[in-house]
């Protein structure tokens, strides 16, 4: 098996050796030799994390500020895959904000980092004597969930950390425990294992179908709970949250594969009826009542998700080429998909994970 990774949207050429508009999947080279296959991708502002089978992890991207690109300093260029520099445990899990990047220990004990308010080279930011089960970060913060049920945060900025390691949430039913987390740019959510979903940040779908976008600002502290309705017969696995500061939203899968959506329609990113430009409920993009997905992936202005059967849908707003489909050649905004599209050039192969930013995605392949 050969694997390989693509990306579109606004990405480096590494012929031109400039920042193209990619509306195509474009496949990436390597400078590294591995042993592993690639199996996880993560993407940042002008940047991919990429781990393998052998638990290492390698970048490419073309903005080097504030040691986004894990090199050693804010110069170096990353035109192709490229081991990040630093003396890494064996690592299991990897995920990007717009600017740093963190890595999970397949141990689940240490957590390293790079980046915006960590540091040129990967460094360990967290060694803890209880289970790190999941990781995310964004902008402005680092979180961490503790065997299962407490959530963990640390704050910075551009210079480096602000905060300690605080507890700023725990489950109160000592029976559940969180199965997913993310957190975007002004959205935050996560399912716990008996199916509830909650959410948090300053701009929080708020109320029914309506014109009108309506959001709220909800405490972490006290997350507001939107569990899918009637859900018996299908649990939520999965929480994606838009990478996008304005007109939030987020998707949700369930274990049978379906997706649901929430949020503000803008560009149609939320696959539903177009007429709908806001819904502060759950609701089912219906191609996937027939369509299983198993990965989904918010960006600011699209929406993406891997079906069961290997293939990468995109729908939203198609500017600088983000959804992968060559019609948006020539359009900057007046391109969308207002319902889920499989990408034309990776539908004869095997998408093994799909990533997004808010600028560009990108997709590990086998071939």
């Amino acid at each position: 098996m050969v694997v390989h990774l693509y990306q579109w949207g606004i990405i480096y050429d590494p012929q031109t050796q400039k920042r193209i508009k990619c509306n195509v999947p474009m496949k990436m080279t390597t400078n590294s030799r591995s042993e592993g296959n690639l199996i996880q991708v993560s993407c940042g502002t002008n940047y991919s994390l990429v781990l393998d089978s052998n638990h290492r992890v390698f970048i490419l991207g073309d903005e080097p500020k504030n040691g986004r690109l894990g090199q050693g300093d804010d110069k170096t260029i990353v035109p192709t895959l490229t081991l990040v520099k630093g003396r890494l445990p064996p690592i299991g899990f990897i995920s990007c904000g717009p600017s740093t990047s963190i890595l999970l220990s397949t141990d689940g004990r240490e957590l390293w980092g790079f980046g915006k308010g960590i540091g040129y080279s990967a460094q360990q930011i967290l060694q803890s004597n209880e289970s790190i089960t999941h990781c995310a970060c964004n902008e402005n913060s680092i979180i961490v969930v503790l065997n299962g049920r407490e959530i963990m945060e640390r704050r910075f900025n551009r210079d480096g950390f602000t905060t300690e390691w605080t507890s700023i949430y725990q489950l109160n039913d000592s029976n559940d425990t969180i199965q997913n987390i993310d957190i975007g740019s002004s959205l935050n959510g996560f399912v716990t294992e008996q199916s509830h979903v909650y959410l948090w940040g300053s701009t929080v779908p708020i109320g029914k179908v309506s014109k009108e976008e309506n959001f709220r600002n909800v405490s972490i502290n006290e997350p507001l709970q939107r569990d899918l309705p009637n859900n018996n017969n299908d649990r939520p696995v999965q929480i994606s949250c838009s990478r996008g500061q304005f007109h939030a939203h987020a998707l949700l899968l369930t274990e049978q594969g379906c997706i649901y959506s929430m949020g503000s329609n803008y560009k149609a990113k939320l696959g539903i009826d177009a007429d709908q430009s806001f819904t502060g409920e759950w609701t089912l993009i219906e191609l996937t009542r027939t369509c299983p997905f198993k990965i989904i992936a918010a960006g600011g202005i699209h929406s993406s998700a891997l079906s069961v059967d290997g293939r990468v849908f995109t729908w939203g707003c198609g500017s600088d080429g983000r959804l992968g489909h060559s019609e948006a050649q020539g359009h900057r905004y007046l391109y969308k998909e207002h319902e889920p599209r499989p990408i034309d050039a990776l539908t004869k192969q095997q998408v093994i994970s799909v990533a997004t930013s808010y600028y560009h995605m990108a997709a590990i392949v086998s071939q």
